[in-house]
């Protein structure tokens, strides 16, 4: 659910209309209970000020602990990944058009989110790469938000002079 709502908010929705997206992409259009409900709009809450603090505090959910394996948080990103693309794409329907740096990361996404590994890795090099490929996601959601969610400054406004 992280990843989703982090890819609406990066797609530059930030208006109330997240909430029926999520229930027709996560439950079949129905509204969740009112307790789960009110967590998502927590979440939903904290990731957007964790974006909007220039993206220091933005971090994805994703298990950790002794009990976790590295194979689990492997899969666990390219779920994440996977929900944020879909989220993203909600919001921005023509990510395939978007060029630069933030389509080359979009496209790094795509292939992040078909992450594989062979179990007969060595554990601790996959762990290493994996928290690599953890911080490239994380920044590659912040850019994304920049892209889309921000608002781009205009030039000013120039006034002609008034004749009197």
């Amino acid at each position: 659910m992280h990843g989703l709502i982090s890819g609406l908010l990066c797609g530059g929705n930030t208006d109330s209309s997240w909430q029926p997206l999520v229930h027709d992409l996560t439950n079949e259009g129905l509204a969740f209970g009112h307790e789960l409900a009110q967590a998502l709009r927590n979440m939903h809450s904290a990731i957007s000020d964790s974006l909007d603090d220039d993206g220091f505090l933005f971090q994805l959910y994703l298990p950790e602990g002794d009990a976790v394996s590295v194979f689990d948080r492997a899969d666990a990103l390219a779920g994440w990944v996977n929900h944020f693309l879909l989220g993203l794409g909600v919001s921005q329907p023509k990510l395939d058009k978007v060029k630069d740096e933030t389509g080359e990361a979009i496209d790094d996404l795509r292939n992040i989110a078909q992450l594989g590994y062979d179990e007969d890795e060595d554990q601790e090099e996959l762990e290493m790469s994996l928290e690599e490929i953890i911080e490239y996601v994380r920044v590659a959601a912040l850019l994304c938000h920049d892209t889309f969610a921000r608002q781009q400054p205009t030039a000013p406004e120039v006034r002609k002079p008034t004749l009197h």
